[in-house]
C-alpha cells in the first residue's frame, strides 16, 4: 500500500506546528556533524588522540553512511517515512554522548559509525518524508525552506560552539548538550509520527495521509 497526502501549500506548511517539530530534528545532523568536524583539531588535542587516527574514522563513517542509506530506503518502503522518523536521531544522540564522555581512542570509530548511521537515515528520509507528509505539488518550495535552514544550521554550529569555547564553556558539556537536543528532537519526531492518521479508502490501494494539528 502506498501513502499519499494532499498537496499542502508552503503557507499552510509554515502554519503547521508539526513542520517545526520535524525541522527541529532535521537540523540536528548538520549542526552536530559540522560542529564536530570543524573543531576536530580541538577535540583531538583535548583527548590526546592522533589527528591521523581521527581522519581514519571518516572511512568508518562513510561505510556506515552508505550501508544505512540503503537499509533505510528498504525500511521506509516497508514501514513508511513517518514510522521511521522517530528513530533516525537516536544514533546521533549516542554519537554525541560518546564524543563527550569517552576518552579512549576507540571512541573515534564509535561516534563516527553512529554518525554515519544517522546521516544514512537522514539522507533517505529527506527525500521520502516531505512528499509523504505534505504532497508533491509544492514540494520544491517546501524543500527550499528546509534546505536553507539546514545550511544555516551547518554554518551556525561551528560559530556558536567556537564562541562558547572562547567564553570558557566546557566542550564536553557542549557535546553532551547536543546529545540531549537530539533526544528531545527524537521525542518530537515520535509525537509527529503518532499524530499521523491513515485511513484506507474502500477498494483502493492508496492510503490518504493527514496530520492532526
Amino acid at each position: 500500500m502506498r501513502t499519499v497526502a494532499r498537496d499542502w501549500t508552503l503557507s499552510e506548511v509554515l502554519r503547521d506546528p508539526n513542520f517545526y517539530l520535524i525541522s527541529m530534528g532535521v537540523l540536528a545532523p548538520p549542526f552536530v556533524a559540522t560542529t564536530i568536524f570543524f573543531h576536530q583539531v580541538y577535540l583531538t588535542e583535548l583527548r590526546g588522540w592522533p589527528l591521523t587516527l581521527f581522519a581514519a574514522g571518516f572511512a568508518v563513517m562513510s561505510i556506515a553512511n552508505v550501508t544505512f542509506t540503503l537499509f533505510s530506503g528498504w525500511l521506509i518502503d516497508r514501514l513508511s517515512a513517518a514510522r521511521v522518523l522517530p528513530m533516525f536521531l537516536l544514533p546521533l544522540a549516542a554519537a554525541s554522548f560518546v564524543a563527550a564522555f569517552v576518552t579512549a581512542p576507540w571512541a573515534i570509530f564509535a561516534f563516527m559509525a553512529l554518525m554515519g548511521v544517522s546521516n544514512g537515515f537522514s539522507s533517505t528520509l529527506s527525500g521520502a518524508m516531505w512528499p509523504e507528509l505534505y504532497g508533491t505539488r509544492h514540494l520544491g518550495a517546501i524543500r527550499s525552506v528546509v534546505v536553507a535552514t539546514m545550511v544555516f544550521a551547518s554554518a551556525a554550529g561551528p560559530g556558536l560552539t567556537g564562541y562558547l569555547i572562547d567564553a570558557g564553556v566546557d566542550y564536553d558539556l557542549q557535546l553532551a548538550a547536543m546529545g540531549v537536543y537530539a533526544l528531545v528532537a527524537a521525542a518530537g519526531m515520535w509525537v509527529v509520527s503518532r499524530r499521523i492518521v491513515r485511513k484506507p479508502e474502500p477498494g483502493s490501494d492508496h492510503v490518504p495521509l493527514t496530520l492532526r494539528r
